[in-house]
């Protein structure tokens, strides 16, 4: 009897490939769990190829380091795979590594040599799944914990959690900071990572450092309806604002004004609701509330600007929408340059006289004079409201008797 055959050492090295193929397409078939998540066929092949060679090399009388099936019991977590699963799919392996085995020593006459297999495939597969099992109740673990974090952030942003004391504590935010939220929404040309992917909501970041040396700024988010929601604790303003500007890096969002107690923390949430709602559709950046007095008291009610649009700028609509487009920007361009005609005809890349035309169609087609301090006030009023919200539809919109007053008189 040979030493391998004693010790029921097997090296299957060789058919590393088919029995991958083999427990990979055992798992996707019948589980269709593993599709329904976020671990399709690219996912688990690679994973229970590592974990085949691994448990191959162990059979092999080789050491293993276990690697594989410590990232295994990880992802499975982060995903949501139920743990009875993860344990189905290492005894398919065994199973198919085992079926695979038998094969080769059909014409064994040994009985106990079979034994000694057996129970060194069985050994191997049990230490790996042990391995998986631990590292997947880790990471439950962990994951339970930022889940229960995220939710105590929603419940103190939302109002719904009274023991704001506690809360503070829980989510190990200093006392005697000053406070900000910040909404960053979605749409910007590059939106900012949120985070690990994972089965569990995102976790909220960690602060610099368990005991928050002075100094340090600490940063607590959810996602909440697309947007990513972030409460920020510094020791100045300033503090919070450079971590602001590293969250609108190339992302839409809005900032609250700063507040010291997280029983504020409702209607600074509102805020940054409002300040991100203040930027143009497609524009990047920070906007902080009370920076756009105007623009906020428009995105706070979409029915009442779009109102506004449709009464003062209603004639445009009738035109060409690139002669809209024309008049608009040569308004805001008026507006931007302090009334000069000169300027506004120089970032325009157009004569005076050209801008003071369009003006004059403009007060034509809206019944409003530019020159009135008045009139103006509701153009550049109905400009805002209509470039915050441009695809508001007018349609539905109720018609005034006379949609147009007489012209301002100067």
């Amino acid at each position: 009897m040979s030493d391998i055959a004693a010790t029921g050492r097997h090296d299957l090295r060789d058919a590393l490939d088919l029995l991958s193929e083999q427990v990979a397409d055992g798992i996707l078939h019948a589980e269709p769990v593993y599709q329904e998540t976020r671990l399709p066929a690219a996912v688990v092949q690679p994973l229970v190829r590592a974990n085949v060679a691994e448990i191959l090399t162990a059979l092999a009388g080789e050491t293993s380091s276990l690697a594989p099936a410590r990232e295994t019991g990880r992802v499975t977590a982060a995903e949501g795979i139920q743990l009875d699963l993860l344990q189905d799919a290492y005894r398919l392996a065994g199973l198919r590594i085992w079926e695979e085995l038998a094969r080769r020593l059909r014409h064994h006459s040994d009985t106990a040599a079979l034994l000694r297999a057996s129970s060194r495939v069985w050994s191997a597969i049990d230490r790996s799944s042990n391995v998986a099992v631990r590292s997947h109740l880790e990471a439950a673990a962990g994951f339970g914990e930022n889940v229960a974090r995220t939710e105590l952030l929603r419940g103190v942003l939302t109002g719904a959690v009274h023991d704001l004391e506690t809360a503070r504590r829980a989510l190990g935010l200093p006392a005697d900071v000053m406070l900000v939220v910040a909404v960053t929404a979605p749409g910007a040309a590059s939106a900012p990572s949120s985070g690990p992917v994972s089965a569990a909501p995102h976790a909220p970041s960690s602060a610099p450092g368990p005991d928050h040396p002075e100094g340090a700024v600490t940063t607590r988010w959810l996602t909440h309806d697309g947007d990513r929601l972030a409460l920020v604790a510094a020791p100045t303003s300033d503090d919070a604002h450079e971590v602001l500007a590293g969250l609108a890096a190339g992302a839409r969002t809005g900032a609250s004004r700063p507040f010291t107690s997280l029983a504020g923390a409702p209607a600074a949430l509102a805020q940054a609701r409002t300040a991100v709602r203040s930027l143009t559709p497609g524009q990047a950046g920070l906007s902080c509330f009370g920076d756009r007095p105007l623009d906020a008291l428009l995105a706070a009610d979409d029915e009442r600007a779009a109102e506004l649009a449709h009464a003062v700028l209603g004639g445009l609509r009738e035109r060409d929408p690139r002669d809209e487009e024309l008049l608009l920007a040569t308004v805001e361009a008026w507006f931007e340059h302090g009334g000069s005609g000169t300027r506004a005809a120089a970032a325009l890349h157009c004569h005076r006289n050209t801008v003071l035309n369009r003006l004059a169609r403009v007060a034509d087609l809206t019944g409003r004079d530019i020159n009135d301090p008045r009139a103006a006030a509701e153009l550049y009023a109905a400009v805002r409201a209509r470039r915050l919200r441009p695809a508001a539809p007018t349609a539905t919109l109720p018609t005034p008797d006379h949609p147009h007053p007489g012209p301002s008189q100067g």
